[in-house]
Formats: structure tokens, C-alpha cells, sequence
């Protein structure tokens, strides 16, 4: 029997691409589709882990204490600072109850987690559980950050041959540094590369970034060396563009280093903005941008945000070079404001059974050279952006997603285009209150949506869409098989399994 909502065909077929994929897979060749199944924790390979076994470090013995209007987070730093000095970390355990940080304007305190194996817990993020809130605003600084306070990267090697997207190996000149098990990032940018990259799409003059000496697309993609045999460099996870030499720069790996094995779960953060006497209005100012940051996260790795609110917030959630990290059944919710969830840089950040609700103007979002993206099996609503931020991120994937729009993508001009090659919508469900055209590569107007010849698979639509200049568009308006493309390649990849027979 066939169902039909909003003139969509709901019974699935298996689309071909998927076939193709599945076939290429078991016959050692490259596909097409690339594998978005390394995303998330440990790229999805294992759980993440029940930490109710860790070491505790409850906030109230160091001082912060619940339902009184005293800022807390003095308290919380000190059971933060307590579970760093412990080895192996620890989980820094939050009561039922409201906590409250930054409450005082004359003494702000960033809450800063600076090693590995930290995880802030609470009590539950639902009535009755745990709240962390903001009354006052600060605007341009996160309330919590995430950051180790050494980042430095080092040149291990050149890259000497070039490499297809979707395979593993690369080849240097001198793997003396290199080991198994090594985190390090594929560095490229030239003028020249990004030219045969978008070829033979043009570039328009005022993506000024894009040109020069100094200028190009910036490729920092994030790798777990798997082994090294001579000068050959294998690596865990797959690349996710054509390394392509050129004379004007080389492509180079260098080291990447991370905190690891964080988390944040089971709390609810809130915030005042939902008392500004003013409604958001995107780029007013500072203040309907800025005023109430929550939570970023900086070169981290194999970590989580998990079972959390964020209610009443400007910027919930901001990822920087994260690598191998999940975010899943996170809700956003309250007074609209400006970001929900970012990921600019890094490689396989996973978005996976979340609710954005249309409390923030941009839904989730991807920019600046991240490579691997993956949002899954979530919920926008109706009128929601997607962000794809400029700065030329590359193979995100938009799998399975009820709601949502894309249009008026961020990023000053001089970042465009928007996105590179590889962005896939399977299974996207489009709600507009009017119908669309997109244009995928407008060269005339300022606020257009430059991706590099998108992949529209089972793209659905409550209202009239259509598209220009697409590179595929795939059974429209029908729902196809695999459900999820995230799932089925991560079956696949560990199991040899073809779910969508």
C-alpha cells in the first residue's frame, strides 16, 4: 500500500545509487557516495560509555549549591579542577536541582575543562532533574569551554603521489614520524587546487578568500594513522576529496592533538535571553547574536553531548576541529535566537536523533574546511535554516531529516562558496509556508546558496521546490531505501550486512 502525505509518496524503493554503493563496497572499488558511516564517537564503532563507574566529583562538595540565586561556578570550576588532577579524570556530578553561572556582571568566569576524560553529569535534563542557567548576558563568550591549553601542531611529512577521495593511503616522503594509532591532519591550500577543485564551476571575484598567494580553499582533514609500511601511510578513516598535487603549495600531514573521552549529559541549560524585551532578529546586533553562549568545544575527540536541553539560547552548541564526536538526543527549545549547533572544521561529527524545534534562526550547521558531517534521523521545523557556513566544508551528509529549509546560508561573501562538493540530502523532508528555487550556484546574488553541484536522493517537499544547477536529483518526492543512509553504511562497514533488502 502506498501513503500519501503532502503529495509524497511514501513507499520505498531502493534507490540504484545505494546498489552501487553496496556493490563497489564488496568489490574493493571506490564509490561514489562517500562513506559517511566514520562519523561520531570512536567513529561509531563503539557505544558511548556508561560512566557511572567513574571516580564522582559532586559540585556541591566544592561549594556550589542548588536553588539559592548564588552563582555557582566557582564551585563547579573547583570539582572540575579536583577531576583533572585525579588520574584517568572523572565525572564532575551535578544534584537535582538549578545551578546558576555567571549571575554576576562584574565577576565573569568562563568554565573551562582543559584534559581529557572529563564529563560533566546531571540528575536529568527533565522536570525534576538538573539546570545550569545564565541570567545575565555575556555577550561573545561561552559559558563553558572545552579547550586544552596546548593545541600545537607540527609538520610530520609531504604528501608525494596523489590520492582518490574514498580510499585510505597516501604516500610521504619521509614516515619517520609517523606511527599507528597517530591523529594528523591533511593540510592544503592554494589558489591553484581550488580552481581544479569547483572546475568547471566559476568563481566569483569577491570570494576574495579564495584567491592569492595566501589564498584557497583550507583543507585541515582530520585521520587516525591505521599503519605505516615504508612511505605508505594508511589510514583508518577514508579521505574525502581527491588529493590532487599541485606546484603552488604541497599537500602536508600534520599532528593532531585532542582532548579526549569528554561528555556532557543528562542537564538543562537555560539562559535570560528569554526575558530581552526585544524579539530575535538575525544580525540586529551583538546582543540578538551573541549575548547567551552556551557550550563549545575545541579540538576534541571521541566525545559527546548527550540527553541535554539548551532552552532560551543566542549559540547553544559550537564544535571546533572535532574529530569523531556525537551529539544525540539533544533538544533545543525556548525563545528564538541565532545558532543551534555548529561544527566548523573537523572530521566526523555526528548529529543524531535531535530536536531543534525552530528556537534558533539556523538549525544545524557545518563551515569552515569540516569534512564529514553527518545529521541524522532529526527533527526541524517548519521555515528552519540549515547552515552551511562558507568556508568551503565538503561530504556532509543530510540523512533523514522531518523539516526544514535551506536558503539564506551564513558566512560573510568573501567565505563563499557556501559548501564543496558531496553535500547529500537523502531522505530530507523540506517544510516551507511557500514554494522555492534554488539556484546551487547563484554567481549574481549576495545572499544566494553556493554548493558545489548538491545530491538531492528521496528529496521530499510540502510545497512547490525546485532546483537549478543540482548535480543529482534522485527519485524526487519519493522515499527511498536505505531509510537512513548513515545506518545502512555503518551496517554494512561492521556487519556486511544490506539493511535496505
Amino acid at each position: 500500500m502506498q501513503l500519501v502525505f503532502a503529495g509524497i509518496i511514501q513507499a520505498q524503493t531502493v534507490v540504484p545509487l545505494w546498489s552501487d554503493y553496496v556493490k563497489d563496497k564488496k568489490e574493493g572499488k571506490v564509490p561514489f557516495l562517500p562513506d559517511f558511516s566514520f562519523a561520531g564517537y570512536h567513529f561509531s564503532e563503539k557505544a558511548i560509555p556508561d560512566v557511572s563507574k567513574r571516580k564522582y566529583f559532586n559540585v556541591v562538595d566544592f561549594g556550589a549549591k542548588p536553588n539559592d540565586d548564588i552563582s555557582d561556578e566557582v564551585g563547579i570550576q573547583k570539582a572540575i579542577n579536583a577531576a583533572e588532577e585525579n588520574p584517568g579524570g572523572g565525572v564532575v556530578f551535578f544534584p537535582k536541582g538549578k545551578f546558576i553561572i555567571n549571575g554576576d556582571t562584574l565577576k565573569r568566569y568562563q568554565i573551562r575543562v582543559t584534559k581529557s576524560n572529563i564529563v560533566l553529569k546531571g540528575s536529568g535534563a527533565g522536570i525534576g532533574g538538573t539546570e545550569i542557567h545564565q541570567p545575565k548576558m555575556w555577550v561573545n563568550n561561552r559559558s563553558i569551554l572545552f579547550k586544552s591549553e596546548t593545541n600545537r601542531s607540527d609538520k610530520l611529512a609531504t604528501i608525494t603521489k596523489d590520492a582518490p577521495r574514498e580510499t585510505f593511503v597516501v604516500e610521504v616522503d619521509n614516515a619517520s614520524k609517523l606511527k599507528p594509532g597517530q591523529d594528523v591532519i591533511v593540510r592544503h591550500r592554494s589558489e591553484e587546487y581550488t580552481r581544479k577543485y569547483f572546475a568547471p564551476q566559476d568563481l566569483k571575484p569577491q570570494w576574495t578568500r579564495l584567491f592569492g598567494p595566501n589564498g584557497g580553499m583550507q583543507i585541515i582533514e582530520i585521520h587516525t594513522i591505521k599503519n605505516v609500511n615504508g612511505n605508505k601511510v594508511t589510514f583508518h578513516n577514508p579521505l574525502h576529496l581527491d588529493i590532487t598535487l599541485v606546484k603552488s603549495a604541497p599537500f602536508e600531514l600534520y599532528n593532531y592533538s585532542a582532548l579526549e573521552e569528554c561528555g556532557v549529559e543528562d542537564i538543562l541549560f537555560s539562559s535570560d535571553w528569554k526575558s530581552y524585551p526585544e524579539e530575535f532578529v538575525h544580525h540586529k546586533n551583538a546582543i540578538h547574536d551573541n549575548a547567551y553562549l552556551a557550550i563549545g568545544m575545541e579540538n576534541v575527540k571521541n566525545s559527546w553531548v548527550r540527553n541535554c536541553e539548551f532552552r532560551d539560547w543566542n549559540d547553544c552548541l559550537f564544535f571546533r576541529a572535532g574529530y569523531a564526536v556525537t551529539v544525540e538526543n539533544v533538544k533545543f527549545t525556548g525563545k528564538k535566537g541565532h545558532t543551534s549547533l555548529h561544527a566548523r572544521s573537523g572530521n566526523g561529527v555526528l548529529v543524531k536523533k535531535c530536536s531543534f524545534n525552530g528556537a534558533q534562526h539556523h538549525g544545524p550547521g557545518t563551515g569552515y574546511g569540516a569534512a564529514g558531517t553527518v545529521v541524522t534521523q532529526c527533527q526541524m521545523d517548519r521555515d528552519q535554516h540549515f547552515d552551511s557556513h562558507g568556508g568551503q566544508p565538503y561530504a556532509t551528509l543530510l540523512d533523514d531529516i522531518d523539516g526544514g529549509i535551506f536558503t539564506n546560508l551564513g558566512g560573510p561573501e568573501a567565505g563563499h562558496p557556501h559548501h564543496g562538493q558531496f553535500m547529500v540530502f537523502w531522505n530530507f523532508i523540506h517544510k516551507s509556508s511557500k514554494d522555492f528555487h534554488y539556484n546551487f550556484w547563484d554567481m549574481q546574488r549576495r545572499r544566494n546558496y553556493t554548493m558545489a553541484h548538491p545530491i538531492l536522493v528521496g528529496f521530499q517537499a510540502d510545497t512547490k521546490v525546485t532546483f537549478e544547477n543540482e548535480g543529482m536529483n534522485v527519485l524526487f518526492n519519493k522515499v527511498v531505501k536505505p531509510q537512513s543512509l548513515f545506518e545502512a553504511q555503518l551496517a554494512l562497514r561492521l556487519t556486511g550486512k544490506d539493511i535496505a533488502k
